[in-house]
C-alpha cells in the first residue's frame, strides 16, 4: 500500500483529489516487530480511501499504475477477508508490542524475560489451544509442547481471532460466513510463527 504511493507526487495528488484525504498508508517492514501496529492501524484507516482511489482507477477516471503494488492492492480488494485478516494482525501485535517496548532499553530488565516470555507465549496459544492444556502449564512443559498435535487445537469457531476481525466476520453474510471464513479461521493456527517445529518450539 505505501509504495503505491512512494516517490509518485502526480499519483499521491489524485489519490488526494479522489478521496479528500491527505493520509496515506504507511510502510511496512517485516524485520522490524516493534514497528508493525502503526502500519496495519493505518492500512485500516485508509482502507475506505484506498478503495475510492482503485475505483477511480477502475472506472478509468484515473490513469492506472500498471505497477506491482497496484496489482497488490488490486488482488487485496478482491479477498473478502482481507478487512479481518488485518484486524487479526492487528490483534497479534497488540500483544507483542508491550513485550517489544519493554526489552528495547538499557535498563537491567533480563531478569525478568523468562516470565514476560512465558506470559507472551501463553497469550497467544490461549487463542488456538485448548484451554485444560494449558491450565497449570509449567514453563518448561511449554516449551515441549507440541503444538502440531490436532488433539489440543480449538475447533475454528472457537479460535480467538480478536474482536476486530469478529466484527469484521458478523458483518459478512451467513453463507461468507460459513464458506469463506471457517477455512480462514483453521488456517491462522498453522501460519503462526510457533508452529512449524512439531515438538520444542522455544529451543530452535
Amino acid at each position: 500500500m505505501h509504495t503505491l504511493f512512494l516517490n509518485v507526487p502526480a499519483r499521491r495528488d489524485d489519490y488526494i483529489t479522489v478521496t479528500k484525504s491527505t493520509v496515506f498508508p504507511l510502510s511496512f517492514c517485516a524485520h522490524r516487530w516493534v514497528e508493525n501496529l502503526p502500519v496495519v492501524e493505518r492500512a485500516l484507516e485508509v482502507w475506505p480511501s484506498l478503495l475510492l482511489y482503485m475505483e477511480a482507477v477502475k472506472s478509468k477516471k484515473l490513469l492506472s499504475p500498471g505497477t506491482a503494488s497496484y496489482d497488490t492492492v488490486a488482488a487485496a480488494m478482491k479477498d473478502p477477508l482481507i478487512l479481518a485478516k488485518l484486524q487479526f494482525y492487528a490483534a497479534l501485535a497488540r500483544t507483542f508490542t508491550p513485550f517489544l517496548k519493554k526489552y528495547q532499553t538499557d535498563e537491567p530488565v533480563l531478569p525478568f524475560l523468562p516470565k514476560d516470555l512465558t506470559e507472551l507465549m501463553m497469550s497467544l496459544l490461549r487463542r488456538f489451544i485448548k484451554r485444560e492444556v494449558l491450565h497449570d502449564i509449567t514453563a518448561l512443559q511449554l516449551t515441549k509442547l507440541d503444538v502440531t498435535d490436532k488433539t489440543i487445537w480449538l475447533s475454528p469457531q472457537d479460535i480467538s481471532i480478536g474482536l476486530g476481525a469478529e466484527s469484521v466476520l458478523k458483518g459478512m453474510s451467513y453463507c461468507s460466513t460459513s464458506t469463506v471464513s471457517y477455512p480462514w479461521r483453521a488456517g491462522v493456527r498453522t501460519s503462526s510463527p510457533f508452529l512449524p517445529c512439531k515438538r520444542g518450539w522455544t529451543s530452535s
